[in-house]
């Protein structure tokens, strides 16, 4: 799985995109790891059993190729994969050399179409609840005289699209879209935090609103370098917000900072220093009192703060009761470069992540799964992998 929030800089703009692991889905098709594998003729989707800390039991099997010719150019990208709640659909957000779209595969039809249609953008998140497979979407262009237009214009805000059908609903949020950074629902679906942003230098503002965009609530404004608020990470119980604060800055890979807040936006605290720009969401474990994150360690190099593959980086969590910060994970302990997306197990006592070198946009990555112990001795944590190392892996998720 690839959580980024991609910053681009072109035409002295520095703007900014998040995607990320959607919830969890309650189907039959959870019990599966999806993959974007490269492939001589493209990118080819396929699939591996999930085990019971979420780690592949099996080398991922093709199911579908995305088509189009699409994987053929070495500047191709599947930026992520996120499966529905309902399970039936599976969110391929990639970048061409003409956009930003969304491929959505049909999990029972073993299809793959374009949602919503003639229309650049990237998928934000799934929203929970409803019909199980409605998601954000942030439109930024459209795409011939068959994109879909707001009584008759374009001038989209935020979308909800249906998954099934295509069709959107769109809602007012005070900017246009393409000043949105991130959008984030609650937990139980009601509400949905956001952040914008004018461009460079001009910080951020995060919002709060319902989920049919009223009763729109400003939270908080932020200047100065750790700026550009995104990433928002709901806790389980839906009374709490982590987030970063990336740089605004034209150097795209600057540290953050990561954040805690109340869903009011008050009691808002730093907790440590965090990788910035590569999109790594922080981590809340089950029980609430957790939060695991990616840390940069190799911050003296500051080839990185521009180059991505220049990137060295562990797995660190952070206690919200004894509030002590910990690294679980790193580059010595792996033999791997990037130690990345960490996710929790079900007791909250070990984080579940994946190490690899940086990816080659010819051949693609080589991930495993490894399992860090979180609970006990504050000394250094045993690390152990729990899968086999995959090749011409793309993206997961």
């Amino acid at each position: 799985m690839l959580l980024c929030i991609v910053t681009v800089i072109a035409g002295g703009l520095t703007a900014w995109k998040l995607l990320w692991q959607a919830p969890t889905s309650t189907s039959s098709a959870n019990a599966y790891i999806y993959y974007t594998l490269k492939d001589p003729h493209g990118f080819v989707l396929a699939r591996a059993p999930k085990g019971p800390d979420g780690q592949p039991t099996s080398k991922p099997q093709p199911l579908v190729p995305l088509g189009d010719n699409f994987g053929l150019v070495s500047s191709d990208m599947v930026l992520s994969l996120q499966l529905s709640p309902d399970g039936n659909y599976l969110a391929i957000d990639g970048n061409r050399d003409h956009g930003e779209q969304v491929w959505m595969y049909a999990v029972q039809a073993n299809t793959v179409s374009f949602k919503p249609n003639a229309v650049m953008g990237n998928f934000l998140r799934w929203q929970p609840g409803g019909n199980g497979h409605t998601f954000l979407y942030r439109p930024m262009l459209p795409l011939g005289p068959d994109a879909p237009l707001d009584g008759g214009s374009w001038n989209p805000g935020l979308w909800m699209v249906d998954a099934a059908t295509g069709a959107h609903v769109n809602i007012d949020i005070g900017t246009v879209s393409s000043n949105l950074i991130d959008a984030v629902p609650s937990p139980d679906g009601s509400r949905i935090v956001y952040s914008t942003t004018d461009g460079l230098g001009q910080g951020s503002d995060t919002y709060m609103m319902h989920s049919d965009g009223s009763a729109r609530t400003h939270l908080f404004a932020t200047t100065g370098l750790e700026s550009v608020a995104g990433l928002f990470a709901w806790s389980p119980d839906g009374k709490s917000i982590a987030y970063e604060r990336l740089a605004d800055s034209p150097a795209p890979f600057l540290s953050a900072g990561l954040w805690t807040m109340d869903s009011s936006g008050a009691r808002q605290q730093r907790l440590a220093d965090v990788d910035g720009g590569h999109g790594y969401l922080p981590s809340w474990s089950p029980d609430g009192q957790k939060l695991a994150f990616v840390v940069r360690t190799n911050t003296g190099d500051h080839r990185a703060d521009k180059l991505y593959q220049a990137l060295q980086c562990g797995v660190g969590v952070f206690n919200l009761r004894t509030h002590q910060e910990r690294l679980v994970a790193t580059a010595a302990q792996t033999g791997q470069q990037w130690n990345i997306n960490p996710t929790w197990s079900a007791l909250s006592d070990r984080v579940i992540f994946t190490a690899l070198n940086p990816v080659n946009n010819v051949l693609g990555g080589t991930p495993r799964y490894w399992s860090a112990q979180v609970n006990g001795s504050d000394g250094e944590t045993q690390v152990v992998p729990i899968s086999p190392t995959f090749s011409h892996v793309v993206a997961w998720g």
